[in-house]
């Protein structure tokens, strides 16, 4: 287990490892520290892209903190509709507004 100073020091790392929309990284990894990352980031996967320990007994891993979501597409396909529903709402809203108006400026 990391001690609070080295946890603090790894949790900046992986912020700047994983800044800027950053999903995915090779890094290497001491056992430790791939238990802090599960511990934190549950649903992270690590992949031993090297299995070869180094000799300070890290080992490079593929790690990714936000895994591809399996219902992805699903998921994209949903929002859309949702946007395209909001979008037709907003055009009738729209065009009743203009009828509206140009009903008030007649009178």
């Amino acid at each position: 287990m990391l001690k609070l100073d080295e946890a603090e020091k790894f949790k900046r790392f992986l912020e700047e490892s994983f800044g800027d929309g950053v999903n995915i990284r090779e890094l290497r990894l001491s056992t430790e520290e791939t238990e802090y990352i599960k511990r934190i980031y549950p649903k992270a996967s690590l992949n031993k892209s090297i299995p070869k320990e180094a000799p300070d007994g890290k080992i490079w891993y593929k790690v990714s903190l936000q895994p591809p979501s399996k219902n992805l597409e699903s998921q994209n396909t949903e929002d859309l509709a949702t946007v395209q529903a909001e979008n037709i709402k907003l055009k009738i809203e729209l065009e009743r507004l203009k009828r509206d108006m140009a009903n008030s400026r007649e009178k």
